[in-house]
């Protein structure tokens, strides 16, 4: 079997109009099968990360039309995800969705991703997007 039991990279369909710039980005299902970046407060769970860049137009900047697509690995092990600026986070700390598809500490109505497990930092005021490793399979709905 392939790395990860299952866990290999899957491709999905953007929403028209949102695109995905890089690695880590928690990634949710709108409709039936389009993904999204995930925001702060939103009511539907985090389904995966992005791998890296959604799709490309012709003109090399990242496509926007409708049939965009994005790799993404399924919410499942420690994976790493890109965290807001100014958090500083400790072993077994609860992780949240974020804004813009990153992550973060704070539990306002947000829902829960995972557990960190990392060996402990802080990620500075202009560090957003750093990643960091969280055990999503410790998702629980917050």
């Amino acid at each position: 079997m392939a790395y990860g039991e299952g866990a290999d990279p899957r491709n999905a369909t953007l929403v028209t109009g949102q695109t995905v710039a890089g690695a880590g980005l928690l990634l949710k299902l709108t409709g039936a099968s389009l993904m999204e970046t995930t925001d702060a407060g939103s009511d539907h769970i985090a389904l995966g990360v992005s791998v890296g860049e959604s799709s490309r137009a012709a003109g090399g900047a990242l496509d926007t039309a409708a049939g965009a697509t994005v790799s993404y690995y399924p919410m499942g092990g420690v994976l790493m995800i890109q965290s807001e600026a100014s958090v500083t986070y400790a072993l077994g700390d609860l992780v949240y969705a974020g804004a813009a598809g990153m992550c973060d500490k704070t539990s306002s109505s947000q829902k829960a991703i995972g557990v960190y497990v990392g060996a402990g930092e802080a990620i500075g005021g202009s560090g957003a997007g750093t990643l960091v490793a969280i055990n999503t399979n410790s998702a629980v709905v917050a």
